[in-house]
């Protein structure tokens, strides 16, 4: 849903999609998910399948991400800084 979001690694994200009757398929590299996703557009398109594509790219963040980490917050209507739990380590 998000980018950075750390899932459970013991979990395959792709393998779930696979036992639910889509295509699941994992990758490491931008390289490979480059491919998946050609692969994956092409299946939906001509074949009708449905891919799901399980990224395990490393952890920094792109080059637009970290410009816009350096912004100032933007307040959103309707969230209180009080109703949010405080973060574990």
């Amino acid at each position: 849903n998000f980018v950075g979001t750390e899932l459970d690694t013991g979990v395959s994200y792709a393998g779930i999609a696979r036992a639910c009757g889509l295509q699941g398929v994992q990758v490491q590299t931008m390289n490979a998910l480059t491919s998946a996703l050609h692969t994956a557009i092409e299946d939906q398109m001509k074949h009708h399948k449905t891919t799901l594509i399980e990224a395990l790219i490393n952890q920094e963040l792109g080059e637009p991400f970290r410009r816009d980490a350096m912004k100032k917050p933007v307040v959103v209507a309707g969230i209180d800084a009080a109703d949010m739990r405080p973060q574990s380590a």
